[in-house]
């Protein structure tokens, strides 16, 4: 089984049919023997496998092959790879009783909604702890990739074949972790201790947020949106680190708007957003950035000063400013466009 992440049309191998899950490449059209479930669409889940079937009696992988004997072999596929990609990829190789278990299905449930939103919900409660340790852990050993594939520790020196294949790598190892786990041939993620380091980490970076004054509260209208300026931390920070950093200065997070902005630097020279959202904020159900047409108004502006300016993207509580190619925009522009309501525009 191969195992690819990107977003661009023209990397995806040719000579591979495929199951692409939790994302699309951008302008990419699946052929007759193609599965694909993207729960970023307008109206999508809140986690991949929400609506993902279940297999007849053999896994979804292995009734594919029994439907297409002909098709080229499987290339699994995903546009950024995180937990929850990794589980929706489990869950295409596992069987239908493995998947009919309930701690088994809890746990993988579990470890996705952490991943995107990070908590999990009422009926997952059990299992939070759980789940946050094994999304930990599933990034801290992604890390020790960079050793294994002889990259450079500045991944700001990768070329964008680098990148595909330290995420692809990471994708295939997070994925087979779980499917194993669910087996019972392995522990689960964080279960041995995996991810202790990183909750040091998580700690020490909410120290620095809050020590360098990294947080500012954007004052509009109707409310205050909190924003966080990760520029030149040279690492990636986990939204938990800046959550908790916030909670510490507004230890009331209902008395903000329920968005967040997050500026990271660019693997090229600039700026990259994620627009996201705070956890359990009574407001977070009402968003909608697909509804309220965000991104599109987003990518507008970014034309506006580069035509040749990517476009912006997401899903409803969680988006950003595009992949390859850095954003153009201030954080006093983003703010702008998420406070405006919606109004007609011309693409």
């Amino acid at each position: 089984m191969d195992y690819f992440v990107t977003t661009q049309l023209d990397r995806l191998p040719l000579d591979r049919s495929f199951i692409m899950v939790d994302g699309t490449v951008p302008l990419w059209k699946p052929c007759s023997w193609d599965r694909h479930w993207d729960h970023h669409r307008l109206g999508g889940a809140a986690i991949q496998v929400e609506e993902m079937p279940l297999p007849i009696a053999e896994s979804i992988v292995g009734e594919h092959r029994i439907a297409h004997p002909t098709a080229p072999p499987l290339c699994l596929v995903t546009t950024m790879v995180d937990a929850d990609a990794c589980v929706a990829a489990a869950w295409v190789q596992l069987s239908r009783s493995c998947l009919m278990d309930p701690d088994i299905r809890n746990r993988l449930r579990a470890i996705a909604w952490d991943c995107d939103h990070l908590t999990v919900p009422p009926e997952l409660a059990d299992y939070g702890e759980f789940a946050a340790k094994g999304v930990a852990a599933l990034k801290e050993t992604a890390k020790q990739l960079v050793d294994s594939l002889g990259l450079d520790v500045d991944r700001k020196q990768w070329s964008d074949r680098q990148y595909e294949q330290y995420y692809s790598s990471a994708f295939r190892q997070g994925t087979e972790w779980l499917v194993a786990a669910a087996r019972q041939e392995r522990s689960w993620p964080g279960e041995q201790g995996e991810a202790d380091s990183y909750w040091q980490l998580l700690q020490g970076d909410g120290a620095q947020i809050l020590a360098e004054q990294r947080i500012q509260l954007f004052t509009t209208p109707t409310g205050s949106i909190a924003f966080f300026d990760l520029q030149g931390i040279d690492r990636y920070v986990d939204p938990k680190a800046c959550y908790q950093a916030l909670q510490t200065i507004v230890p009331a997070l209902d008395s903000l708007r329920p968005e967040t902005i997050v500026l990271r630097d660019h693997r090229q020279t600039g700026r990259l957003y994620t627009i996201g959202s705070l956890p359990l904020h009574p407001q977070q159900k009402g968003l909608d950035f697909l509804r309220d047409r965000l991104f599109e108004r987003l990518s507008h502006a970014e034309k506006a000063i580069d035509p040749s300016s990517g476009t912006w993207g997401g899903r409803r509580t969680v988006g950003g400013s595009p992949w390859n190619n850095p954003s153009r925009l201030s954080p006093e522009q983003v703010v702008e466009i998420l406070e405006k309501p919606l109004t007609p525009l011309e693409f």
